[in-house]
């Protein structure tokens, strides 16, 4: 029995010292795989972002060849030991893991492909306006699976991209103009020109208001207490983006109704009043009846 024992441990000593060179250069070469990939993760996945400016693309293409480095280290590794069958299962397995983590991680897998699908497309890019679903806000971030955006009231929404790309996407500064409008009522006895060419120069004057597109003031409605003018003029967002109390112009908006009403009030433009007609028809009667 001892002699048998001692057999097989000497066997295992025999396999491990002809292997032992082996399992050392295959040592050697995973910690070189895993030295190239943190390298290029950190180093070249940065001059990727620099180049191309884009997170999505940068990280996507950092992280694959980080972890592609590491599975061709593994299986060198294991190659040069001598378990070329196990490193040939491995990559026959890593289809097979890839269909059941597909069907098990399904919204994970279609965020991921979507993410992607946003980085080649580029609909926006981090400090865009954006609305998706009724979210509005600023993008401050995206990843391979989320979209990060902060709305008006400071308010951080987390949109998956799946959901970015099955919907409509508004994006308020793809070229930065936007168009802003209001209405003003005036009492049907001023004369409209005179008060459209007051609110014309006023726009004109505005250096927050663009000349091109041109500033316009059209009629809206004639009613029967009111001349509806709707003001209407272009702003450009780009410059007040990163401003999530004005990023939609709304300042300017409130800034331009409150001087333009000064305007129209020292130029004895009035504003409508509703006129209210009384007939008393049964005092009328009584009149009528009394000179009979």
């Amino acid at each position: 029995m001892d002699i048998e024992l001692s057999k097989i441990f000497k066997d295992i000593y025999l396999n491990v010292s002809t292997l032992l060179p082996n399992i050392i250069t295959g040592i050697i070469v995973i910690i070189i795989f895993i030295i190239l990939g943190k390298l290029f993760y950190n180093i070249i996945g940065k001059r990727i972002q620099k180049k191309w400016k884009d997170s999505i693309i940068s990280n996507f293409v950092s992280v694959a060849t980080k972890w592609s480095l590491y599975l061709l280290g593994v299986i060198i590794a294991l190659n040069i030991i001598g378990f070329g069958g196990i490193a040939n299962s491995l990559i026959a397995g890593a289809g097979i893991s890839a269909i059941i983590f597909g069907f098990a991680f399904k919204d994970i897998g279609e965020n991921f492909l979507a993410g992607i699908i946003l980085a080649l497309k580029r609909p926006f890019k981090i400090g865009d306006i954006i609305e998706v679903e009724g979210y509005k806000g600023n993008v401050i971030d995206i990843d391979l699976r989320i979209t990060h955006l902060r709305n008006v009231e400071g308010k951080d929404i987390y949109i998956p991209n799946s959901s970015i790309i099955k919907n409509t996407l508004v994006n308020y500064t793809k070229d930065g103009n936007l168009r802003v409008n209001f209405l003003i009522g005036i009492a049907p006895e001023c004369d409209i020109n005179h008060t459209r060419n007051l609110i014309i120069d006023y726009l004109n004057q505005n250096k927050q208001i663009l000349k091109s597109p041109q500033p316009n003031v059209i009629v809206q409605e004639l009613g029967e207490f009111t001349v509806d003018l709707q003001v209407l003029f272009w702003v450009d967002i780009l410059a007040n983006k990163k401003l999530p109390d004005s990023y939609l112009g709304h300042n300017i908006r409130s800034k331009a109704i409150t001087e333009i009403k000064k305007i129209l009030d020292e130029n004895k433009i009035e504003m409508p009043s509703q006129v209210l007609e009384h007939k008393m028809y049964r005092e009328h009667e009584i009149v009528i009846n009394k000179k009979n």
